[in-house]
């Protein structure tokens, strides 16, 4: 029977009514601003060295991510312009793990939803499979898997972004060793990495997996090209790396996380008593939200967040709520927005049933509102440390509460963008947007 119970918190049990809510100021951040300025040329440089041997009539599958990478149409369609330059016969396949409902359609979907990848956008087939071959066993005896149709193909081409991952701390976290692993492993090898991780560190398996991949002599790796970005969503770095060696493999993208660490964007306040986040998504992180951001990742004791409210879903996310666990307060008419399959076979792939974890269903944002000034420290409402975010990866400009004034006045990185305003509601005690 379908659970038709709600929340019945009103002002009598919260303490607290509509016009406790904290007056908002619209705030700035300073990042470092590194802009690939020429994407094109920048790949085709890059590639050359590692398209040296390549020959006519080769077939080369170009890995297909499902985050959401800034500018990766076009190095991908570049990528296929390069090879077809060779005269050889690319073609692009969805590197992307479980994600797309672990369906071969679903994966070709989230290419062309995703970064609008087509067959006609960048110039070449795109074939996907959930089929799998064993290439190897790890030390902890699982199987290796790797993607049947780029394991049958004359070369494989990597391309993936380089970044900190969300729910590890290693040499390298989310980038070209990981594409290998996870995202070119397809749900089997996914699966098998993440279930050795419930005993190993997970960074180490990557690892181990990843050596295993690079020395087999299938898949037939020309290289990779890896990106970063910088606090804006935008292209900081291209780099072409060989592939011929593990070590030098590992210390090249090692190096590349480093720079990507320097260039995350952060929230400014180490201690919140509650966090507003209008959109999470799988294009925003393949967290939902990003775990560094938000001091979930194990190991991080900073950011302290009291609370968390997510306001809502990325459309590019189509209802892929992995992370939503994260979250301790979601609205009820979002949820019925949730692609359970999707998000559930994330978790199950990842084993972190965590991420899949249904947060307080909220019967409105007055009530969530209501719920948030209950993680205030001190007595008076005013006191609220409360942050309101649009995403994880947009922070250069967000509005915080006017408890928090001193701190942003003493922060040199700080801009204070106009006058206080008050948080209000509509007639449907829903959040209304704040501007200034």
């Amino acid at each position: 029977m379908l659970n038709t119970t709600r929340f019945l918190l009103t002002e009598k049990e919260a303490g607290v009514a509509a016009a406790d809510a904290p007056t908002m100021l619209h705030i700035r951040q300073a990042f470092p601003r590194l802009v690939e300025s020429d994407i094109e040329g920048t790949v085709r440089r890059e590639l050359a060295p590692l398209l040296a041997r390549v020959q006519p009539g080769q077939r080369i599958a170009v890995t297909g991510s499902s985050r959401g990478i800034s500018n990766f149409a076009r190095v991908i369609r570049e990528c296929v312009s390069a090879l077809k330059a060779k005269s050889a016969e690319p073609f692009v396949f969805p590197g992307m793990g479980s994600h797309g409902g672990a369906t071969a359609e679903g994966q070709v979907r989230v290419l062309e939803e995703t970064h609008g990848i087509t067959e006609q956008s960048v110039g070449c087939p795109i074939r996907s499979s959930m089929e799998v071959v064993q290439v190897g066993t790890t030390a902890t005896g699982f199987p290796v898997y790797q993607d049947r149709i780029c394991h049958e193909a004359d070369g494989v081409l990597v391309v993936n972004r380089v970044k900190p991952h969300t729910g590890f701390t290693e040499r390298v976290e989310s980038g070209l060793c990981k594409m290998l692993v996870i995202g070119m492993g397809k749900q089997a090898g996914a699966s098998k990495i993440h279930q050795q991780s419930l005993r190993e560190p997970m960074g180490r398996m990557v690892l181990d997996a990843a050596r295993i991949i690079v020395e087999s002599d299938r898949p037939r790796l020309l290289g990779g090209l890896a990106l970063v970005e910088n606090a804006f969503k935008e292209t900081a770095v291209i780099k072409g790396i060989a592939m011929d060696r593990f070590d030098a493999l590992v210390e090249a993208e090692s190096a590349l996380l480093v720079q990507a660490y320097d260039l995350l964007p952060r929230l400014p306040f180490d201690d919140l008593d509650a966090l507003i986040v209008d959109e999470m998504g799988k294009n925003i992180s393949g967290s939902g939200m990003d775990s560094n951001v938000i001091g979930k990742k194990p190991g991080l004791e900073r950011p302290r967040i009291g609370a968390i409210y997510v306001r809502g879903l990325t459309e590019q996310t189509h209802g892929n709520a992995t992370g939503i666990g994260y979250a301790d307060l979601f609205p009820r008419k979002v949820f019925d927005q949730v692609d359970l399959n999707s998000t559930y076979m994330n978790a199950f792939t990842a084993k972190r049933p965590l991420v899949g974890k249904i947060p307080m269903l909220m019967e409105s944002e007055l009530q969530a509102m209501q719920v948030l000034l209950n993680f205030r420290a001190d007595e008076a409402p005013s006191s609220l440390r409360l942050a309101w975010i649009r995403n994880t990866s947009k922070l250069d400009e967000l509005w915080v509460s006017s408890a928090l004034l001193d701190e942003v006045r003493a922060n040199p990185r700080l801009e204070i963008l106009g006058e206080p305003v008050p948080i209000t509601f509509d007639a449907e005690l829903g959040l209304v947007p704040l501007a200034g």
